[in-house]
């Protein structure tokens, strides 16, 4: 019998923190090319393909010693893949509104925790797949190693074998977990090693997730209902107006969410000077990004609105996420996370609840790299993918970027209530990508002279 798959600590945070409000699922929207396949061939293409997954075939079990992943008896690939036919006229605005509907929905926690829709009936062509797994089972970077798995790779491969294995017996479970709670222990505390060794970079990671953000209209959840927005960029601009600016892609996408919430903000009536956005960091080791289960961690960072210059913009967020990465502000919140696996399952939850009470942020602001050449899926091109990014219960905001085939693009991820007109952020965030490439240059604000420098430090010395 394989070794039992258990739930890391930050797994499980993930279903301790969903809601009946705030369903904690990552979603994807692809379109592709050609005819659509029928249910049946689609479910005989992912079933044979899920031998690479075996947790898409497992549900969750309370086992002794913790949650883990145990085959599901039960697995039917057609309770995972449905097929929705879109009303007339089935344009953009009927696929959006679909998807955001899909997407509402929270997956079954007695079943493997995924699920896919294929959608017919486009106008232009071609058919959608939009699909959810929940966030204890896969984070953004191993969703796209899932969904390669999926796609065509040249590989002729028949029915599957797959028969279930019995879920393990107690004896199994209490051996393996006083074993696995050693191990897990063993790394607990070294993570706390970790952290405790850099007790200023630790401080000052809690302190940018504390440290209280501006209030808006964003900041709350009214309802599961969810609404999407889809955007798209050439990749290649968002990397020249990055250059242009000893920036990042990632700088460049916060940038633009910065333009186009001040604008999100300025149609209710709010003007607030700043944005904090939670950015999620990758903290997998090389190597390591085809497992399932969660390796992230996450930086705040102050997204400047008051400011209307997209090249000021740029260069203000570009410096602060320069600081976040040099203070190594995502290194002790991964190892805080790690050293959950210390803790009993009550306790965890506690600690986890009480930790997202703390935290402050208006939105959080996702980019993960995707494949870099065009995929195929049962012979259809894949021509675009457009993430979302699930939101805690308090927040009603989520903006993720994915690049693929010279592509970067954007899902914006709303609470229908909070945020309904999602589709209008997605498209000034276009706007606001050409409006950071085609910016002119301009030399940066002159900073202060030595002697306000120093006078800036005596009132700071007074003042502490």
């Amino acid at each position: 019998m394989a070794p039992i798959d258990r739930l890391s600590a930050l797994d499980a945070v993930f279903l301790d923190l969903e809601t009946p409000r705030s369903p904690l699922h990552v979603g994807w929207t692809l379109r592709l090319d050609g005819v659509p396949p029928t249910p049946a061939a689609l479910r005989r293409h992912l079933d044979s393909r899920l031998d690479r997954i075996p947790r898409f075939r497992r549900r969750l079990a309370q086992l002794a010693g913790g949650l883990a992943w145990v085959d599901d008896p039960a697995f039917d690939v057609a309770r995972h893949v449905h097929r929705v036919t879109l009303p007339a006229p089935g344009d953009a605005a009927a696929l959006r509104d679909c998807a955001g509907a899909l997407l509402s929905h929270p997956l079954d926690r007695d079943r493997p925790l995924w699920r896919m829709y294929l959608v017919d009936g486009l106008r232009d062509g071609g058919f959608a797949l939009v699909g959810q797994a929940h966030h204890a089972l896969v984070d953004g970077i191993a969703a796209i190693e899932v969904a390669l798995l999926l796609f065509d790779d040249g590989s002729e491969l028949g029915p599957s074998r797959w028969r279930a294995e019995a879920a393990p017996s107690t004896a199994t479970a209490l051996r393996e977990s006083a074993s696995g709670r050693a191990r897990a222990g063993l790394r607990g505390l070294g993570s706390l090693a970790k952290a405790a060794a850099r007790p200023g970079e630790t401080a000052g990671a809690l302190r940018g997730i504390a440290n209280p953000a501006p209030q808006t209209g964003l900041d709350r959840s009214l309802t599961p209902k969810r609404v999407v927005g889809f955007g798209s960029a050439p990749l290649e601009d968002v990397r020249e107006a990055a250059r242009r600016r000893g920036a990042t892609v990632n700088d460049v996408l916060l940038a633009a969410s910065a333009l186009a919430l001040s604008r999100a903000l300025a149609r209710r009536g709010e003007r607030p000077h700043a944005l904090k956005a939670l950015v999620p960091v990758n903290v997998r080791a090389e190597g390591t990004a085809a497992a399932l289960g969660n390796a992230v961690s996450f930086a705040a960072i102050e997204l400047p609105l008051g400011e209307t210059d997209p090249t000021t913009v740029l260069r203000t967020v570009r410096d602060r996420t320069r600081e976040a990465k040099r203070a190594g502000a995502a290194r002790p919140l991964a190892a805080i996370a790690q050293a959950g696996d210390l803790l009993p399952a009550p306790g965890r939850r506690a600690i986890a609840r009480a930790a997202v009470r703390v935290a402050a942020f208006n939105a959080v602001v996702s980019n993960v790299p995707g494949p870099p050449v065009e995929l195929t899926f049962m012979g259809r091109r894949l021509r675009s993918i457009h993430p979302a990014v699930p939101m805690l219960d308090g927040h009603g905001l989520t903006i993720g970027a994915l690049s693929y085939a010279g592509r970067l693009g954007v899902g914006v991820y709303a609470d229908a209530a909070v945020l309904p007109d999602a589709v209008d952020v997605a498209r000034d965030i276009e706007s606001a990508f050409d409006a950071l490439r085609l910016a002119p240059e301009r030399p940066p604000a002159a900073g202060p002279t030595p002697w306000q420098q120093r006078a800036r430090a005596r009132r700071a010395a007074r003042t502490r």
